[in-house]
């Protein structure tokens, strides 16, 4: 399981990196299946955007953009959202099963 955190554009210190990692580490304590999740945090004129992508075995990626002038903010609702599109996908996949 690899997890890759990336600024771009920052002064921010480790704690930037340390706390994406974690966040990231909660998103693959929740969906085991996950084989990488990718954050890549950007700064550009006093705003920030975080991407987070997170790749399935035999899917393809799931990824999010947020922007907002808080960091750990912008890595919350990231991260809120991906877990929302991995929640989703994975209640389609249940229910196809049933059904089919």
């Amino acid at each position: 399981m690899a997890i890759e955190v990336t600024i771009r554009h920052q002064e921010a210190g480790a704690w930037a990196k340390d706390y994406a990692e974690k966040r990231a580490l909660k998103i693959v304590e929740k969906f085991p299946k996950l084989e990488s999740v990718r954050v890549v945090i950007d700064s550009q004129r006093g705003m920030y955007e975080t991407e987070i992508l997170a790749q399935q075995k035999g899917q393809t990626a799931i990824g999010t953009k947020e922007h907002s002038a808080n960091l750990r903010s912008v890595i919350d609702m990231a991260a809120a959202r991906v877990e929302n599109q991995l929640r989703k996908k994975r209640a389609r996949i249940v229910s196809k099963a049933i059904r089919g």
